[in-house]
């Protein structure tokens, strides 16, 4: 399911993005240039700008501070991918070679910091004093999110630790995209409050869904490797529930295994299994759908529109998974 097909001018107003994201290799016409329009010319499928770009509509209509908005949206995502590549040690990225594999982690976090700083230029003049605070906020969320993640490796999380992680790292980008698309849209207080609150429970979904997938696999899919987050020590969400209801001995093991300094394959595959049989993977699923719910709730206060019954669908039980991020 492409985002694109579930709403006619949603495919228009993507076509005004790419011309925008264009801008940000163009005006630079050397190396950083060439770089960054390797970055955002990957497979990605715009959901973050298709989710801003949705709720502008649901507020009117989108305009050009909108697809302004969404586009810088999608390059400090992918900023941050280019970021998260370095301090992971990521050899690939949505299937081809990550920035870091190709130059280096020095030119890396200097082509994620040129992106960043590329991002804000999409804005438009009058944007800025508006947009620019709460761009801020979210970017110091999602660095929060990432620092928290990284002290809590190989130390067993609770689930109420770990989605803070979650909200803060990815739930917050989401967010802003449902606030950012109501106001430049014309929406009320009422309507981006209801907006950003249905992104930011998508986005702790669809995250939620992407460390599922990590474990147990996409079928090549999602264009990275699989099982990275295990073999870094984390604990995502189905590993910690194995933990919770597997009992003492799968509790054990999986202290032990991300404890140690590296996961071997055979262990990996262990972990999957140890959560497959103590039910956690089937419980993880069923927080992910409790998160959709909860983003659809969200919308109750939304004006009835094909924009929101495009977003219904978007955190339907057929919602984007990662592999489509």
């Amino acid at each position: 399911m492409r985002v694109a097909n579930l709403y006619p001018r949603l495919e228009e107003l993507l076509a005004e993005v790419e011309a925008r994201l264009e801008q940000v290799w163009e005006e630079e016409g050397g190396f950083l240039g060439r770089a960054a329009r390797r970055a955002l010319s990957g497979r990605g499928k715009r959901l973050r700008p298709s989710l801003l770009l949705l709720s502008a509509e649901c507020a009117g209509r989108a305009t050009e501070s909108s697809v302004r908005l969404a586009s810088l949206v999608e390059v400090v995502h992918t900023a941050s991918l280019v970021h998260d590549d370095v301090v992971d040690g990521a050899v690939s990225r949505r299937g081809r070679r990550s920035a870091n594999a190709l130059w280096g982690n020095k030119i890396s976090v200097l082509l994620g910091d040129y992106l960043i700083a590329q991002a804000f230029d999409l804005m438009l003049p009058g944007d800025r004093e508006r947009f620019v605070p709460e761009c801020a906020r979210v970017a110091k969320r999602m660095c929060e999110g990432q620092v928290k993640e990284l002290r809590g490796a190989r130390r067993r999380l609770g689930e109420r630790e770990y989605l803070e992680v979650v909200r803060a790292k990815t739930g917050s980008l989401f967010g802003f995209c449902g606030r950012a698309g109501a106001e430049s849209g014309g929406g009320s207080e009422e309507l981006a409050e209801a907006l950003e609150g249905f992104g930011e429970r998508f986005g702790v979904a669809f995250q939620l869904a992407d460390d599922i997938l990590d474990l147990v696999g996409s079928d090549g899919r999602s264009g990275k490797p699989e099982r990275r987050d295990l073999a870094e020590g984390k604990w995502t969400l189905p590993l910690i529930l194995a933990a919770e209801h597997g009992g003492r001995v799968v509790r054990g093991r999986l202290e032990r295994m991300l404890e140690g300094e590296r996961v071997a394959g055979e262990e990996m595959a262990l972990a999957r299994e140890m959560a497959e049989a103590s039910g956690a993977i089937a419980a993880a699923w069923e927080r992910v759908g409790d998160w959709l719910g909860a983003a659809r709730e969200r919308l109750e206060t939304v004006p009835e529109s094909a924009a929101k019954q495009a977003l219904m669908m978007i955190a339907g039980e057929r919602f984007p998974s990662p592999v489509m991020s």
